[in-house]
């Protein structure tokens, strides 16, 4: 059991914290037993409290430092620290310690030390130079600027406690982020900003287009970022547009049933917009006025319920939602009255979002929001691969975004050759499959289509990923997981022996894929499992509360 000594601005991001890392933990009670103390409210005298593992986490001179003779210098505001050879930010103060026995964390520029182990007899102290819960809550809530967006932060900060407390010889168990029976979850899900180019009658989407198709396509083939064969498809494209203004032949933007074609298998979310020719008001950006759709919702009400019929979800993608909760209760009720539906997702058509947005969704009544990502990145804005709750609501989750096409392939924001990105996406699968948790990937509905054509890279995504043992999950699916995954309380955890006893509370007991109990096992008791390899074993959970595990 993990006991938590925070101030009471921190009980909430403690709590949120320990949603991601799902082990038994409680705030601290006095003369209450725990194996790990985690404290970064130095007004406690620390000394006094008994445990094996004490893990103390600030960034200014406590009293244990100065009983213990420990030499603290301030620091700087933001640094890139360095911990068995991953490298990680921190977002806010920093201090470091002059000690030079048993450094655990050393900033990367200049070699100091930012973390440090003492022992004392039989209990174990890691004074870390920083601020977990400040870290967290940044992540969070503002997340990470776009130079760090391929550094899974949050997981980074999970994992090294989860070692930590391992190398004190205590075992872990946990619920992981990972559905029974797979590596990870994957989310496919399109925006649909355009439906037909025949909407587009000599405005700057049609321009656009045929300069992108002419122009930058010839370009990229002297430059052999794309192959002859694209070029010319995007030329024929250009060619065929009298024909698609007059009826003869059909638009080539309009791919919806490719999709179904190419996601035949796996299920995808649709966001749609509720109003045409809606610019929507505080838009962060230039050229605003471009952001208005020729089309909305009522234009496609048979597509969209074929593609419910055929298990697809659909959502909001909304205008003004983020910033107003009049306008976001008019963009939702227009989404329920085609679809029937009233459990809906959102995600802000541009990505505009602020700190606020996140309470108003809540308070309108979406299910989640997936938002939380780049315009011109791909990674982990929010530091996490995991469904989380935005600090300050009730109800609603975050369903992070973390692979955006344009993002990741457009040389007109900065996107990477097909080779490049590939690897960039294979790093990304690593991080899902090393720290579990859910990849959002987002492939626009004209992203197959001319002049994109980044149909064959989403096949060979979706080939790979079906190769890697996934859960393709819609967004609300996976939500729902996670959400569920929240619900599940350790009541109890004690090992003895060569047995662990848990008594669990949760509402998940039909839950589909089933969760894992996971038990880490440290090196002095690794002995007691054969099946050790990769330092845990796994159990699928069947909805027991009261479970007995023999680890042998």
């Amino acid at each position: 059991m993990i006991g938590v000594i925070c101030g009471k601005h921190d009980e909430e991001i403690a709590k949120e914290l320990f949603e991601l890392f799902k082990t038994p933990w409680e705030f601290y009670q006095e003369g209450r037993d725990y194996d790990v103390i985690l404290c970064t409210d130095m007004s406690q005298n620390i000394t006094e409290v008994d445990a094996r593992l004490i893990v103390i986490y600030s960034s200014e001179k406590t009293q244990f430092d100065s009983a213990n003779q420990i030499k603290i210098e301030p620091g700087v505001k933001r640094a890139m620290l360095e911990y068995k050879k991953i490298s990680f930010p921190v977002y806010g103060n920093i201090s470091t310690f002059r000690e030079k026995e048993n450094p655990l964390i050393m900033t990367r520029e200049s070699n100091k030390v930012a973390g440090i182990e003492i022992n004392s007899g039989n209990k174990k102290i890691i004074r870390i130079g920083f601020d977990l819960f400040y870290e967290i809550s940044f992540l969070l809530s503002k997340g990470q600027p776009e130079e760090n967006a391929h550094i899974p932060t949050l997981e980074i900060h999970i994992s090294m406690l989860r070692n930590w407390i391992l190398a004190a010889g205590i075992p872990i168990v946990e619920i992981p982020a990972v559905p029974a029976g797979y590596n990870f979850t994957i989310c496919l899900t399109h925006d649909v900003d355009f439906i037909k180019i025949s909407q587009h009658k000599f405005d700057h989407t049609l321009m656009g287009f045929i300069y992108r198709a002419l122009i930058s396509s010839l370009r990229g083939l002297l430059t052999r970022r794309i192959p002859l064969r694209k070029l010319l498809k995007n030329y024929k494209a250009v060619l065929s547009l009298p024909f698609i203004y007059l009826g003869f032949i059909k638009d080539f933007w309009f791919q919806f049933d490719r999709y179904l074609e190419i996601e035949k298998g796996v299920k995808s979310t649709f966001f749609i917009i509720p109003f045409k020719n809606r610019v929507g008001e505080r838009v962060p950006f230039k050229d605003r006025k471009r952001r208005a759709t020729r089309y909305d919702i009522d234009d496609i009400r048979d597509v969209v319920q074929k593609l419910i019929h055929h298990g697809f979800e659909i959502a909001l993608h909304g205008i003004d939602a983020w910033h107003s909760a009049d306008l976001a209760y008019e963009e939702l009720k227009r989404i329920v009255e085609v679809t029937g539906q009233s459990e809906l997702g959102i995600r802000i058509h541009w990505l505009c979002f602020d700190e606020g947005s996140s309470r108003i969704l809540d308070e309108v009544g979406f299910n989640y929001d997936s938002t939380i990502g780049y315009n011109e990145a791909i990674g982990y804005r929010a530091g996490t691969t995991q469904v989380f709750r935005p600090l300050g609501v009730k109800n609603l989750l975050e369903l992070p975004l973390h692979i955006q096409d344009i993002a990741l392939l457009s040389p007109n924001q900065r996107g990477s050759t097909e080779t490049q990105a590939w690897e960039q996406c294979k790093n990304m699968f690593h991080d899902a499959s090393e720290h579990g948790g859910v990849l959002t990937i987002l492939w626009h509905m004209r992203s197959i289509a001319p002049e994109r054509l980044w149909e064959d890279f989403y096949i060979r995504l979706l080939s790979e990923l079906k190769n890697r043992n996934v859960w393709f999950a819609t967004a609300r699916q996976a939500v729902k997981w996670f959400r569920l995954r929240r619900t599940l309380i350790f009541e109890s955890a004690s090992f003895l022996g060569n047995k662990l006893y848990l008594s669990l509370k949760s509402d998940a007991f039909e839950i589909d894929p089933k969760f894992i109990i996971r038990v880490h096992l440290p090196e002095n008791l690794k002995t007691i499992s054969g099946r050790n390899s990769k330092g845990y074993i796994d159990f699928p959970w069947n909805g027991s509360k009261e479970v007995e595990i023999s680890l042998n």
